[in-house]
């Protein structure tokens, strides 16, 4: 399939299909899993700037019965891109946490937010989520990249539909891709539907442990 090159923010998406399930308000049946990640053209011969949201990641793969091999991921990714830029963004609960060294040696930048106990007027909150960061960091890294696609790793509709709106702002339109697994991906996200979306990429079983 030749793939066209025009603003993805003004033009039809292209027909890359979801071999998966998006996420349903009363969903109950397993999904179907794909052997292997897929479509994979959406990024080749590509240079990819990657934002990972990786509890969703890893909270989804969960709810699957597996879980997910990132260094395995990223393998795929290299292979199969020009160039990338790998970013991890995740929330720790003090300065020692596994996931830092362990992103830092499969060769993925860290960004982490600390996990704080908040008195409210509803009592103490636990703030755990990082998506204001990674919605803020997007921009900047968007900014300084030279690539060609933005991945944005999540099946959070209002995350990465607040990314895009974000990016559509930069002067340098991108593409972007999604990168998800099958039955936690938002119906916000179906780059059928969503004209902002170039194609879905659906973590498959090459990138699951049991």
């Amino acid at each position: 399939m030749k793939l066209q090159t025009k603003n993805s923010f003004n033009r039809t998406p292209q027909n890359f299909p979801w071999h998966g399930k998006f996420k349903r308000q009363n969903f109950r049946s397993q999904p179907i899993i794909e052997h292997r990640t897929k479509p994979l053209s959406a990024i080749q011969g590509r240079k990819v700037l990657v934002l990972a949201d990786v509890e969703n990641l890893i909270y989804s793969s969960r709810d699957l019965g597996y879980r997910i091999s990132f260094e395995c991921l990223t393998e795929i990714l290299r292979t199969n891109s020009t160039s990338i830029a790998l970013h991890a963004f995740f929330s720790r609960e003090n300065a020692v946490d596994w996931r830092i060294d362990y992103f830092r040696r499969i060769g993925w930048a860290i960004h982490t937010r600390e996990i704080q106990n908040v008195q409210t007027h509803r009592g103490i909150e636990r703030q755990a989520n990082c998506d204001n960061l990674l919605l803020f960091t997007a921009g900047l890294l968007a900014s300084r990249s030279n690539a060609d696609s933005i991945a944005v790793a999540s099946g959070d509709g209002d995350l990465v539909c607040g990314i895009i709106e974000g990016l559509r702002n930069l002067p340098k339109p991108r593409e972007i891709v999604t990168l998800s697994l099958a039955g936690s991906t938002s119906w916000r996200l179906d780059a059928m539907k969503n004209s902002n979306i170039r194609a879905n990429i659906e973590i498959g079983l090459d990138c699951l442990k049991n």
